[in-house]
């Protein structure tokens, strides 16, 4: 009988076992946490990348029932730059039609003290250079010519600010997103 005892005793953890345990666990956490932070930020990042390939289908679509010409889309509602006889709507008026909504239009990273989406409607900026230029041969310009930019240069949509690790995400004409 008395070895029975002393098995189940052994059999336990004393409370030092028992703290040490707790404290390499919230040794392990606390070096985990930051990387978790930086897990979410790259996640938020894929997210938003993806949210500019669906606008540039989005635009592409527009493009198709606007003759092969961009549309013209005003890039800051609160602050027009269109008359309005010029038929201007912002970017999710514009792409409504093609399936754009509140999800694709809002960046993940777009929060906080600039919450653009809820100043604006989208977290994206449309560049305007482009409204009203066929799509294969869009011209630039500028005081001192015309550019015609490669697809690959040709910034459409971008984040309002930086706000993926102090960068923007950019979509160009040709459809990628950097």
């Amino acid at each position: 009988m008395n070895r029975r005892l002393l098995r189940s005793r052994q059999a336990g953890f004393t409370l030092i076992e028992l703290l040490a345990v707790l404290i390499i666990l919230s040794l392990i956490i606390s070096l985990a946490i930051p990387s978790m932070g930086k897990v979410r930020s790259r996640v938020d990042t894929i997210v938003c990348k993806s949210n500019l390939r669906s606008l540039w289908y989005g635009v592409q679509q527009a493009v198709g029932d606007n003759g092969g010409f961009y549309p013209n889309i005003e890039p800051d509602p609160t602050n027009p730059i269109y008359e309005p006889e010029e038929n201007a709507r912002s970017l999710a008026e514009t792409l409504a039609p093609y399936g754009v909504g509140e999800k694709t239009l809002r960046c993940p990273a777009d929060a906080g003290a600039q919450d653009y989406f809820s100043r604006k409607g989208t977290s994206y900026e449309w560049r305007p250079f482009v409204d009203g230029e066929p799509v294969d041969n869009p011209k630039l310009y500028f005081r001192r010519g015309i550019m015609i930019p490669s697809p690959n240069r040709l910034r459409l949509i971008m984040d309002y600010t930086p706000v993926h690790q102090g960068r923007s995400n950019r979509l160009f004409a040709d459809g990628s997103v950097r």
